[in-house]
């Protein structure tokens, strides 16, 4: 067990830990975090209007891809003004290693020398399971990670997915997923790990710190997600929701650094989580004290009126955007309307100028803003070595259960039925955020390999 985690969990009650959490901030951390937010003002004032809003939404691969390639003709089409995100890039290409490499070189090169500030993308993909890239090593699931009981491992693991992730020049992952699950019909259990607050807290803080282990610049910034209650627990009591719900995303929070929180498609009490005051202005920046980034679960922010009208649409991005959640993701359905918003008096521009910097200052911290950044790896990559392998073989092993026959299992018992959706789908029983599964069930396409 990782001893360090453990004792802090079993010591430290959550809600005193915000009277010392400041303590661990060395000077010369926030030397360098003063130097980064001064650099991010000096480029804020330097930019457009328009190349402000585009820090603030993400774009899809294919939207700016022609016969398998990025198309520097829709680039400047699209994304004219640079973008903030590069959303599921790895999952949604049938590209090796090399060539998905070559396809992030060849975007942040556009970026870089053609937009007018020449800002880089934050290219971020699910992990859970390790990169969801083709010719990537998938490791168990996060419900079978919680049962071999082993954060030291579970370390180890994202040690190595951040090294995949930087190759290939991810820099952010959308995970981990510590939603506690308080019932065998939610459809996403096994992102999960599991219903236990406290476990869920100790898996999450060695996620994190496998993934930041080298830190922001040379590693992977993490996601804790889905901020609050998705699982089931935002109509539990308050005592409840600071106890066990909020603890997975404060522990991330306050003992391994997470700098980036996803908020859900689901309600809060009477409000949006999306566009929650209560949520994200009381609890995370008041309670927690985050100074990171927020981004949206995709569609999130327009909910059930994506396609719906355009007044519902300016509405629905004021309500996010005011209450604190700085990215919408995948697209700029809803915050493509902010430059008017703004203009027409129906946002405080405070709100806008506070999302972008939020947006740039973690471009700052993943070190995409240094003269000295590094994008991805040059020469022949290996995401599936034998090191990678062993990890996930050793976790596999240890996340196995074993469960007392009560008899149903007996001599006059030949047979069992295995029945569901996915009883014959082998696809599935990697886990749903494969690069497998994505491509067979999300994608619908034929090649899985």
């Amino acid at each position: 067990m990782k001893k360090i985690v453990f004792s802090l969990l079993m010591l430290v009650p959550f809600g005193l830990v915000s009277c010392f959490s400041g303590a661990s901030k060395s000077s010369t951390e926030e030397i360098e975090t003063q130097k980064m937010q001064q650099q991010v003002d000096s480029l804020y004032k330097k930019m457009s209007q328009a190349e402000r809003v585009a820090q603030l939404y993400g774009i899809r691969p294919s939207e700016v891809m022609e016969n398998g390639r990025l198309s520097l003709q829709k680039c400047r089409e699209k994304i004219p003004n640079g973008i903030g995100h590069v959303c599921q890039y790895a999952c949604a290409l049938d590209l090796g290693p090399n060539e998905l490499r070559d396809f992030v070189r060849d975007f942040q090169n556009y970026l870089i020398n053609e937009t007018p500030s020449g800002v880089p993308a934050i290219f971020h993909e699910e992990a859970i399971t390790g990169l969801a890239a083709k010719g990537a090593t998938v490791y168990p699931q996060q419900l079978g990670v919680a049962c071999s009981w082993n954060p030291e491992l579970a370390t180890v693991k994202t040690e190595q997915t951040a090294e995949v992730m930087r190759s290939v020049g991810a820099t952010l992952a959308l995970s981990p997923m510590v939603d506690l699950i308080r019932t065998a019909h939610w459809p996403r259990i096994e992102e999960s790990y599991g219903e236990d607050g406290y476990l869920s807290a100790a898996m999450g803080v060695a996620f994190v710190e496998g993934l930041q282990k080298n830190g922001l610049k040379d590693g992977v910034a993490a996601c804790t997600k889905h901020f609050l209650g998705y699982g089931g627990g935002s109509s539990l009591t308050w005592k409840e929701i600071f106890e066990e719900v909020l603890m997975p995303h404060e522990a991330m929070i306050r003992l391994a650094d997470c700098k980036v929180l996803m908020t859900s498609y689901g309600r809060f009490r009477s409000e949006q989580a999306v566009s929650s005051d209560t949520l994200l202005n009381k609890i995370l920046r008041g309670y927690l004290e985050f100074d990171g980034l927020v981004v949206s679960d995709y569609g999130a922010v327009g909910h059930s009126s994506q396609k719906g009208n355009p007044e519902i649409l300016k509405q629905r991005a004021i309500e996010a955007l005011v209450a604190g959640n700085d990215i919408e993701l995948p697209s700029n359905n809803c915050y493509k309307f902010l430059p008017e918003l703004i203009k027409d008096g129906l946002i405080d521009e405070q709100y806008f100028e506070k999302a972008v910097k939020r947006s740039l200052m973690l471009k700052a911290r993943l070190g995409l803003l240094s003269t000295d950044r590094k994008l991805y790896t040059n020469g022949d990559l290996d995401l599936d070595c034998p090191q990678y392998r062993k990890t996930s073989y050793d976790l596999a092993c240890q996340s196995i259960v074993l469960l007392k026959n009560n008899g149903v299992l007996s001599g006059k018992h030949k047979k069992i039925a295995l029945v569901g959706p996915n009883a014959n789908t082998y696809w599935c029983m990697l886990g749903d955020y494969t690069y497998q599964s994505m491509q067979a069930f999300w994608w619908g396409r034929k090649n899985r390999s």
